[in-house]
């Protein structure tokens, strides 16, 4: 089983995301809430996975980060990133890179859906193929991230996949029908579902998945740019998913078919 080390100064958000990977399966998550801290555990627990905030008061994300690389020990180690919009900035000019970084206040959902796709691809857990998958949730080489929309929501499935500048296909199976997002290194770039394309769609797959508990998605890779280079939406995802959001909570009846403007 992967061994995942955690690192945050917040007691309550540490004690939350290791909450949550073991919901998700992944058990041996040990918690700390300081560099230093860090440093003494993984003389004694090399892990599979480091996550660490950026804010950390003794030794930041950026400092351990850059210990870490520089050990022959802890070759093949994984290292994720958690840092501020500022700080997502100033870590594309270290040296020593993190494997990723995700920026922003992000739902619990997509950091787990990251830590389980770095454990999926990364050499240093190669046992985690070995574990039982997390309910509802698989990562497989060959066809990406799929799963249960009643273990993760539609637009948390779009963020994580935007946040990891994935290019491929975003196939959503429901009771309704089945539709398709299009991504392009992590922006949308074309939607199906029902005859209609673009936001309009995009929007429509969103109302029509919102609290549907049997619905399943599967993402997969694409090495080719999204959709052979057909683009119909043109906004960010954020814009995409506010307007979707403003739609479900007027109730509108024409939200599945009105476009967005």
């Amino acid at each position: 089983m992967p061994r995942v080390i955690l690192i945050d100064p917040d007691r309550t958000a540490l004690a939350a995301l290791q909450a949550a990977l073991g919901q998700a399966g992944i058990d041996e998550v040990l918690a700390v809430t300081s560099g230093s801290f860090a440093l003494t555990m993984l003389e004694r627990n090399r892990p599979d996975l480091i996550v660490s905030r950026v804010g950390v008061p003794d030794i930041d994300g950026y400092e351990l980060c850059a210990i870490v690389r520089k050990d022959p020990l802890m070759t093949g180690v994984l290292f994720l990133l958690l840092a501020s919009p500022g700080d997502a900035t100033a870590a594309s000019m270290l040296e020593d890179k993190p494997d990723q970084t995700l920026a922003g206040d992000l739902p619990l959902t997509a950091i787990v859906s990251e830590v389980a796709n770095l454990l999926g691809r990364g050499k240093a857990a190669p046992v985690a193929t070995k574990e039982p998958p997390a309910p509802g949730l698989q990562h497989d080489g060959a066809h990406g991230l799929r799963g249960s929309l009643a273990v993760m929501e539609l637009p948390d499935i779009t963020q994580a996949i935007a946040l990891g500048a994935k290019t491929g296909q975003l196939v959503v199976t429901l009771s309704s029908g089945r539709g398709s997002v299009f991504f392009d290194r992590g922006q949308v770039v074309h939607a199906e579902f029902f005859g209609l394309i673009g936001e309009t769609a995009f929007a429509a797959l969103l109302v029509a998945a919102y609290g549907e508990a049997n619905g399943t998605f599967a993402f997969n890779p694409l090495e080719a740019a999204a959709a052979n280079g057909v683009k119909t939406i043109h906004r960010d995802l954020k814009q995409l998913l506010l307007s979707a959001a403003a739609g479900i909570d007027e109730g509108r009846a024409d939200a599945t078919v009105a476009p967005i403007l």
